[in-house]
């Protein structure tokens, strides 16, 4: 037997060369990603898609403008205080998150986000806290804590609610209905416990 390269896996011509249009996989990802996306389809990748596919934003309209809301704050919030463009060796110079070319656009946004946010502030240090670890803080899997149980105990029926927790989410979510102009109705979590 020869002692030469391994044989590459892959269908084969009849002359024994691999054919050159392969054949196309798609990646389902790791079983935690499948459960994920099982658990809260496309809104799973940051801590407000998962609350919005658990109920805990409420029902209907108003629960959409509270999730497209806060997308548009964390969306604004990252594009303005971003450290700086991502470099890669695979594109060109000019990719990545540069600033935006239209200064006037980028000045409004920003004023508009530093509007919002000083809104927040105003109500308070807690529920500053709360809307930040929900809305603009980087949770791609999991967190914060206290969302990860609320959402569990919305899918275990059996469990109940710890009231710190609870007082989280509506803390945030008074800011961010105060944001969105809807009306903050009774907790979701009420029918839970």
């Amino acid at each position: 037997m020869g002692k030469g390269r391994k044989r590459k896996p892959g269908k084969r011509e009849k002359n024994g060369r691999i054919q050159r249009a392969p054949e196309l996989r798609y990646d389902k990802g790791t079983e935690k990603a499948q459960a994920m996306q099982a658990l809260y389809g496309p809104d799973g990748a940051d801590a407000i898609g998962r609350a919005f596919r658990s109920g805990l934003l409420g029902e209907g309209s108003e629960a959409k403008a509270m999730l497209d809301m806060a997308r548009s704050i964390s969306n604004a919030y990252w594009q303005a205080y971003e450290v700086g463009p991502y470099s890669s060796t695979l594109a060109d110079r000019s990719s990545g998150s540069t600033p935006s070319i239209l200064p006037d656009k980028a000045r409004r946004r920003e004023k508009w986000l530093s509007g919002c946010l000083d809104t927040i502030k105003a109500l308070g240090a807690s529920q500053r806290r709360s809307f930040y670890q929900l809305v603009i803080d980087v949770n791609p899997d999991h967190g914060p804590l206290w969302l990860d149980r609320l959402c569990f105990a919305r899918r275990s029926k059996a469990m109940e609610v710890d009231p710190v927790d609870a007082k989280c989410l509506e803390l945030a979510l008074e800011g961010l209905a105060l944001l969105a102009n809807v009306e903050c109705r009774d907790q979701p979590l009420q029918k839970v416990a």
